[in-house]
């Protein structure tokens, strides 16, 4: 459970609570985004010029821009800030400089706790570094369905047991260091194809399912004491089955029974509740902007996760005056919401963490690289095609790369070239005639790369690009090597593949990993993350 505050920081929340006005507490609910420093920047700096906000959310910068652009909000509220962000997969992808971890389904792959911790431990202190001092991670969704478009290379995989073990090691390196986790998304994404971004999403689990898959990774993490939770705009019709006009299922961020009777009273939880972005279609389809926002306050949550400013602000305001919104649980929220903010010690100038020692990065860029190595899965080799032996210096080879929004691999080719290859690349052919074309290679290098993103809707490789796979080239090409370095389900669409690699993330030190794998430099050594899924896919 979350330790208690010490006594000096209790006296803080109460003196800080008791100056507050009304319009003060709801201005502490809110969190709005300001991406690189520039999204709806002008209504955030209205906003700070009346009234202080109770957070703020940055997008990707350099260490120093996040500091500077941080201390000059920060200056402006008498009452500090919590600084979030999406440290998934360690700070480095949010903060330019520091150490870009693989995905959590690489994490799940190596299954090693230690380095799991590494990566809590890197989120933190590069983290807190760059003035960051909340991370909405770790992701504790079980991906149960394969075709689920969000949990997926972000999620720990389909083991309950797996996914709570990592997560807890992950929270415990970023909350032992100073930086705040954050489980997400109650009450588990996962479950279906839908994605809550463009709309309500269901988690289908019955009341005797959900407490053992989606719900043990929420227990375990309230139980070993993670000190907030978001809330999805994800529908749980097991515990709530209240449905619109549409006859779509209330989602968790504005359900009283969700958020209040489930995450608070049976799990327990006593730490702070956020909500998802509430610009998503999952409530923002649901339900009108006014009746949204009013309606996740009183449901349990205790800040609101990019709102629209000043709009929602007046909402929650005005729905306190008028008795719709009950002060009492305003006053509950904000009591949370400062207890949060002297847990992480910000009330005594702590807003920025110590600078992160270059011994220390070393560090964690080699726990990124054991991460990469130890993740990868080879799921299928019929032909013994790998290890690839024969190639010799100036061979040329060819990288194709099927992918959803413009995602590459461009390490793989960098990596090949260092080893002496003449390399040609195709993103997203749509050309018959490249079936044929690559036999004028030595060696053909195919690379899916879709993953959990969100708005896409699919994590299937979709798109005229599978046209190359017309003519069934592999059968009759000597080395053709497929390579998946995002989601990990792609022999369900491709069975009749010969080979098939799981590398479970695309970052640098994942690309790098995988040819060193497909040369023999090293062992695919990884234990699958989604084991049955995948055992009952592959033929091989």
């Amino acid at each position: 459970m979350i330790e208690p505050l010490s006594q000096a920081q209790q006296h803080w929340v109460e003196t800080t609570f008791a100056a507050l006005r009304t319009e003060d507490k709801v201005a502490q609910l809110l969190i709005p985004s300001l991406g690189a420093y520039d999204y709806r920047r002008e209504a955030v700096d209205a906003f700070l010029a009346e009234q202080a906000l109770g957070g703020i959310f940055v997008g990707i910068a350099d260490r120093d821009r996040h500091r500077e652009e941080i201390a000059k909000l920060q200056a402006r509220c008498a009452v500090p800030m919590v600084v979030a962000s999406d440290l998934e997969a360690g700070a480095g992808h949010f903060v330019r400089g520091g150490v870009p971890f693989p995905e959590p389904l690489a994490v799940a792959a190596a299954n090693d706790a230690r380095l799991a911790y590494m990566l809590g431990t890197a989120a933190a202190r590069e983290g807190r570094d760059a003035g960051i001092h909340w991370t909405f991670a770790p992701v504790v969704d079980v991906n149960v369905n394969p075709d689920n478009p969000i949990a997926n290379t972000r999620s720990l995989g389909d083991d309950p047991e797996r996914v709570a073990r990592l997560a807890g090691a992950i929270a415990h390196g970023m909350q032992e260091h100073g930086l705040a986790a954050c489980a997400k998304h109650f009450p588990g994404d996962g479950v279906d194809d839908l994605d809550q971004h463009t709309v309500t999403s269901v988690n289908t689990l019955s009341r005797q399912e959900w407490p053992r898959i989606s719900g043990f990774p929420f227990r375990q993490a309230i139980g070993a004491g993670v000190w907030s939770v978001m809330v999805g705009h994800i529908a749980l019709p097991a515990w709530d089955d209240k449905q619109n006009d549409c006859g779509v299922y209330c989602p968790a961020s504005i359900s009283h029974t969700l958020v209040t009777g489930l995450l608070r009273g049976e799990l327990g939880f006593q730490g702070l509740i956020v909500t998802d972005d509430m610009n998503m279609g999952g409530v923002a389809g649901y339900a009108k902007r006014q009746e949204r926002t009013v309606a996740c306050i009183a449901a349990g949550c205790d800040m609101l996760l990019f709102p629209k400013l000043p709009e929602d602000y007046a909402t929650l305001v005005h729905a306190v005056h008028a008795g719709t919104l009950s002060e009492a649980r305003v006053d509950e929220a904000v009591g949370r919401i400062l207890a949060f903010k002297a847990r992480l010690h910000l009330h005594t100038g702590g807003l920025f963490g110590p600078a992160v020692a270059a011994q220390e990065q070393q560090a964690y860029a080699e726990a990124s690289r054991r991460i990469a190595a130890a993740a990868i899965v080879k799921v299928r080799d019929l032909q013994g095609t790998l290890p690839i032996r024969h190639l010799r210096p100036g061979a040329k080879v060819l990288t194709i790369t099927l992918a959803s929004d413009f995602q590459d691999v461009p390490e793989v080719d960098k990596a090949l070239r260092e080893r002496g290859y003449h390399v040609d690349h195709a993103c997203n052919p749509d050309d018959l005639r490249l079936s044929d074309q690559t036999f004028a290679y030595e060696a053909v290098f195919l690379n899916f790369v879709f993953k959990g993103m969100w708005g896409v809707q699919s994590v299937r490789s979709v798109g005229t690009h599978n046209r190359v796979f017309i003519g069934g080239f592999y059968t009759d090409h000597p080395c053709v090597v497929f390579t998946s370095f995002g989601s990990p389900y792609h022999l369900r669409m491709f069975s009749t593949l010969p080979n098939y690699l799981n590398v479970h993330s695309s970052c640098p030190d994942s690309q790098r990993a995988a040819v060193r794998v497909w040369f023999g430099e090293a062992e695919a050594c990884g234990t699958s993350p989604v084991g049955q899924l995948v055992r009952t896919y592959s033929l091989g």
